[in-house]
């Protein structure tokens, strides 16, 4: 069909043509979710419902207006129909010119853009409308015709057939959908459909004026009106202005809850305009914190809020798709509407806060000197003023960037207090207490690590044999790594105050490694770890003593005396004469240390006081430690004090000699 209209200025005549309509649909995109596959279905019925609100209007919309929505899924997509009746005016004279035009004004003040009958089209390849409306003189005007948009002449009269099943009022059937959409006809069932059109249709359900609407699908009936009840529970609605392009614009927010499942598996934040929904529900479970909320009984449930406002109304696109907005609008929309939901969900707001400032407490307690990046402020006002969705990696991100700012300010407020002795003497006491707070914090820092290293320690000595290390090769790399020496191995990288603190300052330490630094040869003996301390006396010929530390398997008990692997106390003695014989350790970076012969020698067996060991300690004449947990002998042949002690007295005494840090720095950091 076509519509021309002419236009004569003087001798020029000009012709302006209606749309090319094929190349609009063309340059439409339609997404491809579950709700663009339905958009038709929602465009007919929001026609539907603009037409009963003509007639009845919105106080009696809800009582007298009929809406009706039929689905036949059918068992191929090709055999898939639906239809969307009402009982409104129908396509009568003026109607049915709005329908002839496109992008008509009929509706404008509804928000209509004339262009929603158009975007069925992108879904399916046959519709079909029949109307039956009142002409001048009161009798029935019958509309029947298949609509496409595609054909030379758009409108095609239908003989026969069946009305829409009301007196008056209007039939859309939809048929044959395009390839495009098939995968989207194979999730269809009644649930998904049901949930779908009560999302779509929630700013009038949850205002009163949504009319009475019945849901077939194949033989089943439904009343829409009273699933949406069922399902949605309306708890509040919202307004509140948004400064948007030096206007202030109003939006409406509805929050429901709904309980989880399928399709509302979280939290959603859905754009209407004109009471149309626009494109699909927004994620926002970032923003509230979690993906979904809890009721006391365990049950789960989500948010789903509908947004609505004059700005939608006026930047919604052309197909109703999407919001013709900056991404910095947006989430200055989204970011007030969460702000809403949260109120009314203040519960559970304020839960997420608490486990988020426990989170921080524990955080600064295992890394004390995060606490700076909180700059003065409480852990709860700073929890506070960060998203819901954040985490301790988060936490710790943000703490991290603002102590090293917080460091920053403090260097230039200390360097400008130092060059000003007027400032310095004002400000001593302020440098003095945050000189003091630091070094305690730091102690504490450091603390934490102590704490962890003997948890993971008391795990060691209990664990399998499973992994790659054997239990005893798994503790000695936690003491001290193994096949290094001090020369390569720093203060801060091994954990030797476990089994003395004097030890992990003595000037050589060497671990698993040959007296002479090389490969291992025949007759090398190796110790787990060796200590060489020297202390020079002024005027004097200073002393030397050399430690030897073996580990033991944790619950081993097949010591057997004198033979090969099984006796400790021979492996000592063996290692000892052997460093005598050499009389030099050699280190990683080739420099040789001397041990004078009369260096005396220390050796520690680090093995649970099983029953075999005990025995093979009595052959060799040794005496119980006063609590009964250790065994200790000096060996006069071989120059050498030997004393054994299992893995639970190491940790113990561990414990014993940290208990007061623990106590008193970590209950302070905590608090």
């Amino acid at each position: 069909m076509s519509v021309r209209v002419r236009v004569t200025f003087g001798d020029v005549m000009a012709q302006l043509f209606k749309p090319d309509m094929p190349a609009v649909l063309e340059r439409t995109h339609l997404a491809g979710h579950a709700d663009a596959f339905l958009l038709p279905v929602y465009e007919a019925g929001s026609n539907a419902i603009h037409s009963l609100l003509d007639i009845h209007g919105g106080a009696k919309i809800a009582a007298e207006g009929k809406l009706v929505f039929s689905f036949s899924l059918g068992t191929t997509p090709e055999e898939f129909t639906v239809t969307i009746s009402d009982n409104g005016c129908g396509l009568d004279d003026s109607n049915y010119k709005a329908f002839l035009t496109p992008f008509t004004g009929h509706k404008l003040k509804r928000g209509g853009k004339g262009f929603g009958r158009f975007v069925a089209f992108k879904v399916f390849n046959d519709i079909l409308y029949r109307s039956k409306s009142k002409g001048p003189n009161g009798s029935i005007v019958t509309r029947n015709f298949k609509f496409d948009v595609y054909a030379d002449e758009e409108i095609i009269d239908l003989i026969g057939g069946t009305g829409p099943e009301f007196d008056t009022g209007c039939a859309v059937t939809f048929k044959q959908i395009k390839p495009s959409y098939h995968k989207k006809w194979a999730e269809l069932n009644a649930e998904r459909i049901l949930n779908h059109l009560s999302s779509n249709f929630l700013t009038y359900l949850v205002d009163g004026r949504m009319p009475d609407t019945r849901v077939f699908i194949g033989a089943e009936e439904f009343d829409l009106r009273s699933h949406f009840a069922s399902v949605f529970s309306h708890e509040k609605t919202h307004e509140f202005p948004v400064e948007l392009r030096d206007t202030s614009y109003q939006f409406k927010c509805d929050v429901s809850r709904v309980a989880r499942g399928k399709p509302f598996a979280r939290h959603a934040l859905m754009f209407f305009a004109d009471n149309r929904l626009l494109g699909a529900g927004r994620a926002i479970e970032n923003k509230l914190g979690k993906s979904a909320f809890q009721k006391s009984d365990g049950s789960e449930y989500v948010v789903i809020a509908s947004l609505s406002g004059e700005f939608f109304d006026e930047n919604a696109n052309q197909a109703r798709t999407s919001l013709e907005a900056s991404d910095d609008e947006i989430l200055e929309i989204v970011d007030k509407a969460c702000q809403a939901i949260l109120a009314t969900e203040s519960e559970q707001h304020d839960k997420i806060k608490k486990d988020q400032r426990d989170e921080v407490v524990q955080l600064i307690a295992r890394h004390p000197l995060l606490r700076y990046g909180l700059s003065g402020t409480t852990i709860a006002d700073y929890v506070k003023s960060k998203p819901n969705n954040w985490r301790q990696e988060n936490f710790v991100s943000d703490l991290a960037v603002q102590r090293l700012r917080e460091e920053r300010r403090w260097t230039s407020f200390v360097q400008t207090t130092i060059a000003n002795k007027e400032l310095f003497a004002q400000r001593k006491a302020q440098l003095l207490q945050r000189v003091s707070d630091t070094y305690r914090d730091a102690l504490a820092e450091y603390i934490v690590h102590r704490k962890a290293v003997i948890e993971v320690a008391d795990q060691l000595r209990g664990a399998d044999d499973a992994g790659a290390m054997t239990r005893e090769d798994a503790f000695h790399q936690l003491m001290f790594p193994r096949l290094t020496d001090s020369a390569t191995t720093k203060y801060f990288q091994h954990n030797l105050w476990l089994l003395d603190e004097r030890l992990a300052f003595v000037s050589y330490i060497s671990s698993d490694r040959t007296l002479h630094g090389g490969r291992r040869q025949m007759g090398d003996k190796v110790t787990d770890v060796a200590f060489y301390d020297e202390c020079y006396v002024a005027g004097g010929q200073g002393n030397t003593s050399v430690v030897i530390v073996e580990f033991k398997r944790p619950g081993r008990d097949d010591y057997s005396f004198g033979r090969e692997g099984q006796d400790p106390i021979k492996q000592i003695h063996d290692t000892v004469e052997f460093i005598r014989e050499r009389k030099s350790f050699v280190t990683t970076n080739g420099k040789t240390i001397d041990i004078p012969s009369s260096t005396p020698i220390t050796a520690i067996i680090v093995a649970d006081m099983e029953p075999t060991l005990r025995n093979l300690a009595r052959r060799y004449d040794f005496n119980e430690t006063w609590d009964k947990k250790g065994l200790f002998k000096y060996h006069e042949d071989f120059d050498v004090f030997i004393e054994i002690f299992g893995f639970d007295k190491l940790i113990s005494d561990a414990e014993k000699r940290n208990a007061a840090f623990f106590e008193i720095l970590l209950n302070d950091i905590g608090s």
